[in-house]
């Protein structure tokens, strides 16, 4: 199969005038915590919070701007077993002082409170964190008490005297429908929960205003999809969109109280997700506000290295509308509607030409800006834009210690699939090198349903500095390139999806980027399980394979997995992946235990003890299955260890693992 080159225009010349190759930087770089990640301004701009680590795990930690004053907040410990360590996955401000936190116990949810910026005043609102002085015990690397509530979602917080917020109820442990929750009101200074309003029935999703008023309601049955719609809190629910088939429906994105219109995201004539005006009275949709006819614009997931995420609208509760959005296309970008936000977008890029500038958060006022600046070689930083003063300060570098001219340069690539699809991917060439005859890396991103991003990738400059190119791909099922990639990824693991990931390799042999005897793949999560499949059914083309928590036995994930215990997440998985029940041969048949004879090459598997996405278990199975065929391959299980790479001292394990492991059997990489 002969398979066309296609890069960018330049693609060749920004390789070519690189600096000359570099030494090998060490591994404790590339693996060492953000000093700050997932940053958020308070609503009053003069605290800043963000992530860091710990002693090994993740805290939040508050900045007083002003009073360049730093404290860390204790959540205190996991009342369970097994020497678990409760971390802060995520927060959300609620009052100038006050914010919801999310806490995760092996990468899973634990619980959510709400608690000062000084630690004071904790309240436990939901999950584990509101069963205080229950008894718990782990069974399997499972918290195995009943929780009272399951509230994860904020969905408005109103910065009342209370901090009230609203939250999403699932009904993950009550009778109901995960798709038809209820809205449930918190007064997050005494844990009083009371339900806000109550899903009709056949309500998907729900659009709130700036008050926080549910007004439309998005209506779901089956494949038909409408909406429903109300002037305000008092007024009767009235059908605005019959229930009928329409493709992809529509997602509420906010409301615009100055001119009376909903924003919603609703599929363009290309099938991209786009953001429209709606009008409430007649339900019409306007001309799209911004449009792509390759890429979503409001994609369900496009990656979240930022915090906020890099697909995400911004509304003003000053000006009560929508002034602009950020997007993925090839790179992150933003587009603006407001003339002041405009104006602030031009003058960080004017002071920061080199990077991407996302405003990620404002103060209630708009006076201070909250930036994040970052490249594809530069771990980024966050910026505070002082609008009244007319100053830029640095709040936080993520990773200083990082030399972006050290860092190569992440490379847009697309090549046709078999059937003809156009994938997009990138590739990152080590520094100083030009894109012919490298060794490489196909890293193959998890999910399947997210998508790889332009951006600085620790793992990815770590591989490309110890010489190996690194090519990824936005297989079918990758998110952000619109429902036509999306869908043809229905029921599709193990083949189509695969035989993207193969065609990427391919054409990086016929494009003469890759040295063809010289080609590994890895991946983590699916892409662990990708790993797998490639060097049971190809070959030929891997001459050594990396698995970071791959599934080896899809029936077998659907009573492991944390999935079991979702209702949301076992409907997806059956209609997405199969039914365990009906479609059981066809799982075991893609499931690479029942294939591990095939697998010949020199392979690697790296597994976390407490993972509850992909447990041990999986691992285990396919050892036992690569033993017994004669292929035993090298082995990292991790302690303490859930679905991610873990902390600094895990993640340095595991990199130093990876690394000794290509350096044997890849062979060592360019000079």
């Amino acid at each position: 199969m002969k398979l066309p080159l296609w890069l960018l225009p330049g693609l060749f010349a920004t390789v070519w005038t690189v600096a000359s190759a570099i030494d090998r930087l060490p591994i404790e770089d590339f693996a060492r915590e953000p000093s700050a990640a997932k940053a958020s301004l308070s609503p009053d701009g003069k605290r800043l919070a963000f992530l860091r680590d710990f002693g090994g795990r993740t805290m939040l930690h508050i900045a007083d701007i002003d009073a360049n004053k730093l404290s860390r907040l204790d959540m205190g410990e996991a009342a369970v077993k097994n020497d678990a360590r409760k971390e802060v996955s995520a927060f959300t401000w609620v009052g100038d002082r006050r914010l919801v936190v999310t806490t995760t116990v092996w990468d899973a949810f634990y619980g959510v409170v709400a608690v000062n910026d000084d630690g004071g005043q904790p309240v436990p609102i939901s999950g584990y964190e509101n069963n205080v002085g229950q008894v718990k015990s782990m069974i399997a690397g499972r918290i195995t008490y009943t929780m009272s509530s399951v509230l994860r979602e904020t969905v408005h917080a109103f910065y009342d005297k209370d901090a009230s917020i609203l939250m999403l109820d699932r009904h993950e442990l009550s009778p109901g429908s995960a798709n038809r929750p209820d809205i449930m009101k918190v007064n997050t200074v005494d844990g009083n929960v009371s339900t806000e309003l109550k899903n009709p029935g056949e309500v998907a999703r729900w659009g709130l205003d700036f008050n926080g008023v549910a007004r439309l309601g998005v209506l779901s049955h089956g494949e038909l999809s409408g909406a429903t719609y109300r002037e305000n809190a008092q007024a009767p629910w009235r059908t605005i969109l019959p229930l009928e088939k329409r493709s992809g429906g529509i997602r509420p994105l906010g409301f615009d109280s100055a001119n009376n219109r909903i924003f919603v995201a609703s599929l363009n004539p290309e099938n991209r997700w786009a953001v429209f005006p709606l009008d409430p009275a007649t339900g019409v949709k306007g001309e799209a506000l911004v449009s792509d006819p390759v890429y979503d614009i409001v994609a369900e997931a496009a990656g979240d290295t930022v915090g906020p995420g890099l697909s995400a609208v911004t509304f003003s509760k000053k000006k009560q509308t929508l002034v602009g959005l950020r997007y993925t296309t090839e790179r992150p970008q933003a587009k603006w509607f407001d003339r002041d936000f405009i104006g602030y977008q031009v003058a960080i890029d004017r002071a920061l030409p080199d990077t991407v500038n996302l405003l990620i958060g404002f103060s209630h006022d708009e006076n201070r800006l909250l930036w994040y600046s970052f490249s594809d070689q530069n771990p980024g930083v966050y910026m505070l834009m002082d609008v009244e003063k007319h100053k830029l300060k640095v709040l936080g570098m993520r990773m200083n210690w990082i030399k972006p001219e050290q860092m190569a340069p992440m490379l847009v690539v697309k090549y046709p699939a078999r059937d003809g699809l156009l994938i997009h991917g990138y590739l990152t060439v080590p520094v100083g090198h030009q894109p012919k005859d490298l060794p490489l890396v196909v890293l193959v991103h998890g999910g399947p349903w997210v998508r790889d991003t332009w951006g600085f990738e620790p793992l990815v400059q770590l591989l490309a500095n110890r010489g190996y190119a690194v090519l990824q791909m936005n297989y079918r099922g990758s998110t952000g390139y619109g429902e036509e990639l999306y869908q043809k990824a229905r029921r599709q693991i193990g083949r189509e999806i695969q035989d993207d990931i193969e065609d990427a390799t391919r054409w990086a042999i016929t494009a003469g980027v890759a040295d063809p005897k010289h080609i590994a793949i890895m991946g983590g999560s699916y892409g662990g399980y990708s790993t797998l499949f490639g060097l049971g059914h190809n070959p030929e083309l891997y001459r050594c394979g990396i698995s970071i928590a791959g599934v080896t036995d899809w029936p077998a994930i659907y009573q492991d997995s944390d999935v079991a215990e979702s209702k949301a997440a076992k409907r997806y998985w059956r209609d997405q992946i199969g039914d365990p029940i009906k479609d059981q041969y066809d799982l075991r048949g893609i499931s690479p235990v029942n294939f591990a004879d095939k697998i010949a090459a020199p392979l690697l598997i790296i597994q976390g003890k407490e993972d509850q996405r992909v447990p041990q278990d999986q691992a285990k199975r396919m050892i036992d299955a690569l033993t017994k065929a004669g292929r035993k391959p090298e082995s990292l299980f991790m302690p303490n260890l859930g679905h991610t790479l873990g902390n600094e001292k895990q993640r340095t394990e595991i990199y130093k693992a990876v690394v000794a492991f290509l350096e044997k059997n890849l062979g060592p990489g360019v000079p």
